[in-house]
């Protein structure tokens, strides 16, 4: 796959109890979690991790604390990621990516990134 504008997209298919979605995702090596937009969260009917939990982001606007929820199901180039945590929160417009993919999935694949070729695969690590 190739790296566009320096940023590795990818398509990625979320599932929740009932439903699913595919959406253009950024793997972002410098998040801690995944973030997906609450619009998704509710579509997919996420379960919250524990009753409140909220987790503190650090991003360009500041300090700002967002839940928790768990997503059932995440497929990437083939690999299923399940049971993973996300935070919920909407990355503000005009952000053309609504979807990061932080290390919290990163450290559930083998990413490969070749700078000079412009080029990443992901491979299940197992």
């Amino acid at each position: 796959m190739d790296v566009k504008e320096s940023k590795i997209l990818v398509r990625a298919r979320l599932e929740g109890k009932r439903y699913s979605v595919i959406e253009d995702a950024l793997i972002d090596t410098g998040a801690a979690l995944t973030v997906i937009p609450p619009v998704t969260s509710d579509l997919l009917e996420l379960e919250t991790n524990k009753p409140h939990q909220k987790v503190r982001l650090v991003t360009a606007s500041g300090l700002i604390e967002v839940p928790i929820n768990i997503l059932d199901k995440l497929e990437v180039a083939g690999i299923e990621v399940e049971k993973l945590p996300v935070a919920v929160h909407k990355i503000p417009d005009p952000a053309p990516i609504k979807i990061l993919l932080g290390m919290n999935f990163i450290e559930r694949i083998k990413l490969k990134v070749d700078g000079k070729k412009g080029t990443f695969d992901i491979e299940d690590p197992f």
